[in-house]
């Protein structure tokens, strides 16, 4: 109830600050032109000044703005790319006023607008950066096969990690680096003004064994309907998102209804799936004259004169065109979609159907195997690798009446992800070929491929959700907005051993193991704002909110073994087992956002937010989080100097909190269950503490201060972004042990640990030529970010043994003994422990996360029709653990575990891996630094004149190549790949990890 009390309170202020008039309402019309051709500029903005009045320009250009209260106003017409162009008009009581806009190209579009936590606003009101994302115009360069592809290098200190290579496969994201020690890093995402589930999904339901290998609930949404993208970069933009949003937040916007004459476009593409990583052989040393494998000789049973080498040996499955499972997949998507409508109601409708598959197949003599084991093929068994999506989006926008609208939006997916198991996982078909033999003869490391491809292991997924938002404008100053929306989503997840397929241990006797989880999130968020000029220089913006949140997890897990031959079902096992699990957490939240602005060229902004929330303990109260901004246009004033290149000059600054709240158990004592059996051999049942939880617990806060410059240059050619940030991490949550004699878990959740991120943000958006034929934009964007443990709390030790948390360094950086000294000292070319100097402690090697990025992006237009585009990205300063290797040196399959010519350097670290008694794998934490060629396109438009003959109304063929080459000093196959997956914080390197595959596609597109 205090919530509710303090919104009604603050609600009833606003309303209160100035006097409403009814008057009888006047009607604007009018069109929107490209000043350089004269063209209509589809999906501008034409809003009126100190109002919530304004429209969508439709596709000729044309808008119609209802219900404007009669008098002169000013209108503004607003396009991304484009600057803003303003026109003042009078209209009568009744009366229609026509207003007609030209806009030119402008680099830094400061009047574009954006949406935020109170509703849209124009960029040059904000005192924080904020990245947009056009969606669209990304889509027409080069189509993305997922949400992270379409996030991937658009932002500055924004990183989507693709962590494996498997289709469907998530990505982890970071917007500043990592801020938490235990809880998740990554940030809150909306999804048309609701909350949506961004849970990693592992398959741990399906018996786990699927490594880094997890899914992504981000990649549920389709990119083909999304209109735009706005990044909320830290705490000092996130304040008004309040608990949960330390971590930034990520706004997605769906494409909307346009008025006017119905618009179809169809859309299908088609491509192949290559594996384009060139994988290390697997060696062994040959001893005399004995080809056989017991008898390989290593270069350390040389040294010993255990053995001479004879020969050398060297062979890997992935090679050989015989046996390789690799072949090239597929992918395919068809889609269609539709919009129109009148101005009192439009709607968005589309369809899409997406299929793909990875590049292995079952090679021919497993296959046989298989069927002489009566197991039969399946397409999943011949291509166990796939992604299939079906996906369904209806949005509707409704002129209820002349101050009332209302938009609803529903979207529904329908997928299933099917894999092959590998990381740490001994039923993969990496670390069957990493850890294989040299023997042509028998290759394979654990299983051949008709036993892991004769598994089935997927997940099935369902998700639905909608939102609906309704506005109402009672007088011209006043505008009140509702969303309230629910993300539901269900889980399958399934791995299933056929009995006798001929893999080891009980699952060769048959074994299931199923999951299914269930997803609810729910979102009601509820505003008021009023806008007024107090002066003829002031203005006030009022925005009173509250928001209330729940998210429900729950689900169960079962698994049978023992299965009868011919069966698939946990009820046909011998033995049967299963769990339950369920979390839950629900946020309340009220906040003032109160912004002045003088002369439309300096805006101060002051807000106050107050949450509650269940993960709380209960002797902690509300959590307040403040926050405050100033956006200047410097360039603007009167006073300001002419400077010949410089056309616009934004000063901007901004402090705020925001938090992380804990897990949703992690404050209360828990009982665990137990089985009892008495001395007299009876049995029953008991309870003892499980966690003991903690009544004190609060959430993680984090303060941001901001400071900016954006600059627009050379006549609105160059846009110029840069962005300095400190950000401090207070009460981070660790478990600190707890004394025995307790009985209980043997540690609580305690906020003592401290965490700061500094850094800057530079982006740069530029047009080096604009002519009638040509045309070439660049865009650059760069980040530099540096993390730091402050504290762990007094007392505390420092946490973990190679990815560690230490104070005064990076959070997760990577640690080992390093090797000081080697050297061959007796000149018989081979390196010996004896000849190897370890340290006796631990060092720091490097932060486990890329500190520093730049992406290079670039459009030719050539002839208006003809476009190239590529994009460069470079991820450096950080340390990747190449486990692979390291492993495959233990197996004594490694090339330096083996071959005379090895390098030194390559010797001294797989013998201080594998045979030194320290047993260091600092020579295995490698520079990850890259730079990847991440997407090349070239899309051609054709002309009019062959359109029309086919009745469209224009069309466009692309082609596209992703993940086309790799520059890197890193030793393994991939530095970004990552074992631990999207789910994991701080994991750092590959462990037989699957790496990024290549696609080229062909993509046409039709519109009616």
């Amino acid at each position: 109830m205090k919530f509710f009390r303090l919104f009604a309170a603050v609600s009833l202020f606003a309303v209160l600050a100035v006097p409403t008039t009814a008057q009888e309402r006047a009607t604007v019309t009018g069109r929107v032109l490209d000043a350089g051709t004269q063209g209509p500029l589809e999906s501008a903005q034409v809003v009126i000044d100190g109002t919530n009045f304004g429209a969508l320009v439709n596709a000729q250009g044309r808008f119609l703005i209802l219900n404007v209260p009669p008098g002169t106003h000013t209108l503004r017409a607003i396009m991304l790319g484009y600057g803003p162009v303003t026109h003042e008009f009078t209209v009568a009581a009744g009366g229609t006023a026509d207003v007609n806009f030209s806009l030119s190209l402008s680099a830094l579009q400061l009047d574009a607008l954006v949406v935020t936590a109170t509703g849209e606003q124009r960029k040059r009101e904000i005192g924080n950066a904020i990245s947009t994302i056009n969606a669209a115009e990304i889509l027409e360069l080069a189509p993305v096969n997922s949400m992270s592809d379409l996030l991937q290098g658009r932002a500055a200190g924004v990183q989507i990690n693709s962590v494996s290579g498997t289709s469907g496969a998530g990505s982890r994201i970071r917007i500043r680096g990592a801020s938490s020690i235990s809880l998740s890093n990554e940030p809150l995402i909306y999804v048309d003004g609701i909350r949506v589930d961004n849970r990693q999904s592992s398959l741990g339901g399906a018996g786990g064994a699927v490594g880094g290998q997890d899914g992504s609930r981000l990649s549920d949404f389709n990119p083909e309907d999304i209109e735009s993208i706005e990044i909320v970069k830290g705490p000092a933009a996130a304040t008004l998102y309040g608990t949960e949003a330390a971590n930034g937040v990520i706004r997605i916007t769906t494409k909307k209804g346009r008025p006017g004459e119905v618009r179809w476009n169809v859309w299908a593409e088609s491509g192949i799936v290559t594996e384009p990583n060139t994988y290390p052989f697997n060696y062994a040393g040959l001893d005399g004259s004995s080809t056989t494998y017991a008898d390989s000789c290593t270069l350390d049973a040389v040294d010993q004169g255990n053995c001479t080498q004879s020969g050398l040996r060297a062979f890997q499955v992935f090679h050989d065109d015989a046996l390789t499972p690799i072949d090239d997949g597929s992918r395919n998507q068809f889609g269609i979609s539709v919009q129109g409508g009148t101005d009192r109601i439009n709607y968005y409708i589309s369809g899409e159907i997406e299929n793909e598959t990875g590049p292995f197949s079952l090679p021919d003599p497993d296959r046989e195997d298989l069927l002489a084991r009566g197991v039969p093929i399946t397409d999943e068994v011949e291509r166990p690798n796939q992604l299939g999506r079906k996906s369904l989006r209806v949005n509707l926008n409704s002129q209820l009446s002349d101050n009332v609208t209302m938009a609803l939006r529903i979207g529904y997916l329908q997928s299933h992800f099917a894999l092959i198991g590998n990381d740490n996982n001994s039923f993969g078909l990496l670390p069957s070929i990493y850890l294989g033999s040299s023997d042509r003869e028998d290759p394979w490391g654990f299983q051949a491929p008709a036993q892991l491809f004769g598994r089935t292991l997927y997940q099935d997924v369902q998700r639905f959700t909608t939102s609906s938002t309704l506005t109402y404008a009672p007088v011209s100053w006043l505008n009140l907005r509702g969303t309230g929306g629910i993300d539901y989503s269900t889980t399958n997840d399934v791995s299933f051993f056929q009995r006798d397929i001929g893999v080891p241990g009980d699952r060769n006797t048959g074994r299931k193991d199923t999951g299914f989880a269930n997803t609810w999130q729910y979102t009601v968020d509820l505003s008021g704002s009023a806008a007024f000029d107090l002066t003829s220089s002031i203005s006030s913006n009022t925005t009173v909110g509250a928001q209330y949140f729940r998210n429900l997890f729950f689900g169960t897990n079962a698994w049978g073994l023992d299965i009868v031959n011919g069966a698939s079902s946990i009820g046909a096992a011998a033995e049967t087992f299963s769990t339950e699990f369920q979390a839950e957490t629900k946020t309340a939240g009220v906040f003032i956002d109160q912004q002045f602005s003088l002369n439309d060229r300096l805006f101060v902004d002051v807000a106050i937010r107050a949450d509650d929330n269940s993960a709380f303990g209960q002797d902690f109260d509300l959590v307040t989080y403040p926050k405050a901004q100033v956006s200047w246009i410097a360039s603007e004033e009167d006073f300001f100097p002419e400077i010949g290149f410089l056309d616009v000059l934004k000063l901007r600054s901004a402090w705020g909190k925001s938090g992380l709240q804990p897990s949703s158990n992690a404050a209360i004592k828990t009982l665990d269950a137990s089985a009892i059996t008495t001395p007299d051999d009876n049995t029953g049942s008991g309870v003892s503490i499980g966690e003991v939880g903690n009544i004190n617990l609060e959430p993680e806060r984090s303060s941001e201060l901001e400071l900016g410059v954006d600059a627009e240059l050379w006549s609105g050619l160059v846009g110029v972004e840069f962005t300095y940030y400190n950000k401090n991490t207070d009460g981070a949550l660790i478990r600190l042990p707890l004394a025995p004699s307790l009985g209980a878990s043997a540690t609580q959740w305690v906020n003592i640990g401290e965490v700061e991120n500094k850094g800057w943000e530079l982006g740069i958006n530029s047009v080096l030529l604009d002519r009638d034929n040509l045309s070439w934009d660049l865009t650059v964007s760069g980040s530099v970010n540096k993390n730091k443990l402050l504290a762990l709390g007094e007392g505390t030790e420092p946490i973990g043994s190679q990815t560690r948390f230490v104070e005064g360094f990076p959070l997760g950086g990577q640690w080992a003994k390093p090797i000081t000294s080697f050297a061959d000292a007796n000149g018989n070319g081979i390196i010996s422990t004896d000849e190897i100097v370890v340290g006796d402690t631990l060092e720091f090697l490097g932060s486990g996360l890329p500190q520093q990025q730049l992406t290079v992006s670039s459009v030719v237009t050539l002839f208006k029709n003809l476009r190239l585009y590529g994009l460069l990205d470079y991820r450096g300063d950080y340390v990747t653990y190449n486990n692979t290797e390291r492993f495959r040196c233990r197996f004594q399959i490694c090339e330096a575990i083996n071959d005379p010519n090895t390098p030194l350097w390559d010797q001294a670290r797989a013998v201080s891996a594998v045979y030194h008694p320290e047993r260091s794998v600092a020579g295995y934490m490698e520079d990850g630094s890259f730079l990847k060629l991440r997407e090349v396109s070239l899309s051609y438009s054709l002309p009019a004149s062959l359109t029309q003959r086919i009745g469209s109304s224009n069309a466009s063929v692309t082609l596209t190549g992703r993940n086309l080459f790799t520059w890197t000093d890193y030793t393994g196959v991939d530095p970004e790949v990552n074992s631990g997956g999207s789910s994991d914080n701080f994991a750092t390197g590959d462990f037989l990890t699957q790496p990024p595959v290549r696609y080229f596609t062909l993509r046409f597109s039709f519109g009616f």
